[in-house]
């Protein structure tokens, strides 16, 4: 008995064939996709880069990813001039057995198991970019070191990072890391356009963002300082905030002496949290006591959390100064004149006088009279232009009203303006003189008389022959 197998019709051997080709081309397919999805392993000899970039903190969390990858930062801030310090930490990360256990590695561990002679330092660009780049395969501590010229209150907390990063299941070799600050600054202005004598109201502006504090960080404190100048006296405050409405229970002004405080309490705090980002703006009005060396600076500083560390806002100053008036007799000048009464006008920027004469704030007497040695002094004056207008002359001497133009420069009253003004005499009247025109007058007169009588005594004469 013999065996035979039957040949399936050429059709389904067709198919057969057909369908075998397939799953052979399926089976490459998904061979070939394996490796592609599959993580890579890290490769010992690579090298790759931290790159950190420095920004503001902002007022609203961006939601930008936090994984190593770079991120659309055009809406952020960047801070220049801080640096920064990458140091390897000695861990070898091309052991397998070193990454064991190594995601609860703390920064305090990496401070004192760093690898000398690794250590790396940058500080930001303009764009707050800095870029550590040819760095071996292994784990980093990142340090911002210094914060520059910025008014940063708290600095940036280290951190660790490995370089590749895992990221996907898969690694980064260019890793770049986005920490952010709290900056914070106070600009202040000074208005004295008011203010002309000693006694007059100067005004000091102080004007701040409220800090941009992320959300997981406290903020604890949040105020101005300011140590007057000697010769200015405190009088009020005003205080407000774009976006709040602010109430008595918000924030403690204290002017103590020359000490001036303005701080938020915990109620005010949660106020500025709200408005983070928006401005703060502090109005205070002082009134200048007395001249000294004619230049009365102010600076004021701001903190955030801590009052004993602040930021020093610029620099502005008020310019003062004296004047001196001198009073001397026209013919003579070492003859100086007593009496002699002036008013001080202001002129405006315009070259207009501002109307109304300035008062001595001592008696708040508006006339100003030249003493026994022909002088009178102000103490005080706003450096500027003025006019002084004599009101009175010195007895027996002429009055001349000419507005006088004055300028006051910066200085104390040893470094007075020195004006200078002679009067003329009033002049006498024209007396008679001996033997002179006056007895002339009456001899001409007796002559013209006897000769009168001569002639009316011929003419009688003469009349009475005819008769």
């Amino acid at each position: 008995m013999s065996l035979t197998t039957r040949r399936a019709p050429r059709g389904l051997r067709r198919l057969a064939v057909g369908m075998g080709a397939l799953l052979a081309g399926t089976s490459l397919v998904f061979t070939a996709a394996i490796p592609a999805s599959a993580a890579q392993n890290i490769d010992p000899e690579a090298t790759g880069s931290i790159t950190v970039h420095k920004f503001e903190e902002p007022t609203t969390p961006t939601g930008l990813e936090n994984n190593g990858t770079a991120v659309d930062t055009s809406g952020l801030t960047p801070i220049s001039g801080v640096t920064f310090t990458v140091q390897q930490v000695d861990v070898d990360l091309t052991d397998d057995a070193s990454w064991q256990g190594l995601e609860n590695y703390t920064v305090s561990e990496a401070q004192g198991n760093l690898k000398a002679g690794t250590e790396q330092s940058k500080a930001t660009g303009s764009n707050g970019v800095a870029a550590f780049t040819s760095l071996p395969v292994g784990l980093y501590l990142v340090t911002e070191s210094s914060v520059g010229s910025n008014n940063i209150p708290v600095q940036g907390e280290p951190f660790l990072v490995t370089m590749p990063l895992a990221v996907d299941n898969d690694w980064l070799y260019d890793v770049n890391v986005y920490p952010k600050n709290t900056v914070t600054g106070l600009e202040k202005t000074v208005d004295d356009s008011a203010a002309y004598v000693i006694g007059d109201n100067v005004n000091f502006s102080f004007t701040a963002k409220v800090p941009s504090v992320p959300a997981a960080e406290p903020m604890t404190a949040f105020g101005i300082s300011d140590t007057l100048d000697s010769r200015l006296k405190y009088e009020s405050a005003t205080v407000a905030v774009q976006g709040a409405t602010l109430g008595a229970g918000d924030y403690i002004i204290g002017a103590t002496g020359q000490q001036f405080e303005l701080s938020f309490t915990a109620q005010g705090l949660s106020k500025l949290r709200a408005v983070q980002g928006n401005t703060l703006t502090v109005n205070m009005v002082t009134s200048v006591q007395s001249l000294g060396n004619g230049a009365i600076t102010n600076q004021a500083q701001i903190y955030i959390n801590d009052p004993e560390s602040g930021y020093d806002s610029n620099t502005v100053k008020s310019s003062w100064g004296a004047l001196t008036l001198e009073k001397y007799a026209a013919e003579d000048t070492s003859l100086f004149l007593t009496g002699a009464e002036f008013q001080l006008y202001a002129v405006n920027g315009n070259g207009d006088r501002v109307a109304g004469p300035l008062q001595d704030v001592t008696d708040n007497n508006d006339t100003f009279t030249t003493g026994a040695d022909g002088t009178f002094t102000i103490n005080g004056l706003k450096a500027g232009t003025y006019q002084l207008v004599e009101t009175k002359a010195p007895l027996g001497y002429k009055l001349d009203a000419t507005p006088i133009p004055v300028t006051v420069t910066e200085g104390s009253v040893s470094q007075a303006a020195q004006v200078s003004v002679s009067n003329d005499q009033v002049p006498p009247f024209q007396l008679p003189l001996t033997g002179s025109t006056g007895t002339a007058l009456f001899v001409g007169a007796g002559l013209v008389l006897v000769i009168g009588g001569v002639l009316l005594a011929t003419v009688r004469k003469r009349r009475e022959q005819r008769s």
